[in-house]
């Protein structure tokens, strides 16, 4: 076995909460020697019985691979735990692969300390469930310099075969993520407010579902021609402007206040509607509502 497919079998975790520890699951059943670490020995122990290597120490993660994936729930904790730990001295020719969630500043400010200590840097966000990782179904986004992005491939497509490279701007993983979750986030909240809705009026929850399951069969498709209308610039072309789309919103509006429900999420989608007719844009598309989201809009 070469030198570098022998690293690519091994593989440090630091950090085991549902998605860490999915990971070094994903990461074990895929054949890896995974050497883990976490605050919580009980979460060690539990990977230990999975088939990894536990530590007592973060900085015997560090030391045991050239290639550590940090999955921590902020990153406060890891810079506490570099800090407690004096691990930024042992960066020098270690990979680091980061999946904590973090705003841009930080990962810039992150990304930029790892180098200033001889190491290297990807970083990352999973997309998808722990359970899902290692399977078809898994979604991994990574950016990082080439040679590191080509170096980390075989232990990255470990946990997505099909792991997403954003290129070299250490940002992206964290914008699209986040540019992700907002659809997904706003979506799943609207689905519970309408359940709010319809329990407050007496109308069964399996009939909603039934019928949400049928309107939701022209939703991947409504969604792809949004984004599509908004690459092209095609934004004014529609079947159904802003105008009336917040019309029939002004008639669920109201029939929400009538049933006594929460407005935060209705009124908070009837301000975006009113921004783009203050803008001028109530007859164009909803696709054209992306110009009240735009810096400098407000």
């Amino acid at each position: 076995m070469s030198e570098s497919s022998h690293s690519m079998s091994q593989v440090s975790v630091i950090g085991l909460g549902s998605m860490g520890a999915g990971i070094a699951r994903a990461l074990v059943d895929s054949g890896c020697r995974v050497t883990v670490w976490n605050r919580s020995r009980e979460k060690v122990d539990a990977l230990v019985d999975y088939g990894a290597t536990g530590c007592e120490v973060p900085a015997e993660a560090l030391e045991a691979n050239d290639h550590v994936i940090v999955c921590l729930t902020d990153y406060s904790v890891w810079r506490r735990l570099i800090e407690e730990h004096g691990l930024a001295s042992r960066f020098a020719d270690t990979c680091i692969i980061q999946l904590t969630t973090g705003t841009i500043e930080e990962v810039q400010e992150h990304a930029s300390m790892v180098e200033g200590h001889g190491g290297r840097i990807a970083d990352g966000a999973v997309m998808c469930f722990p359970s899902q990782l290692g399977t078809d179904d898994a979604s991994l986004l990574v950016s990082g310099a080439p040679a590191v992005l080509e170096d980390c491939d075989r232990l990255l497509r470990r946990l997505d075969a099909n792991w997403t490279d954003l290129g070299e701007d250490i940002r992206k993983p964290a914008i699209l993520s986040r540019a992700l979750i907002a659809g997904m986030v706003t979506s799943l909240v609207g689905l519970v407010n309408g359940v709010a809705i319809c329990r407050a009026g007496g109308v069964p929850l399996d009939v909603f579902v039934k019928l949400n399951e049928r309107g939701n069969s022209i939703i991947p498709a409504e969604k792809t021609r949004l984004a599509e209308a908004i690459r092209d610039g095609l934004t004014e072309e529609t079947e159904a402007s802003i105008k009336a789309w917040g019309e029939g919103h002004q008639a669920l509006l109201a029939v929400a206040a009538t049933l006594g429900t929460n407005l935060v999420l209705q009124d908070a989608v009837q301000e975006v509607c009113q921004q783009g007719h203050r803008m001028g844009i109530s007859e164009h598309d909803l696709s054209a509502l992306v110009d009240v989201f735009d810096a400098g809009s407000g």
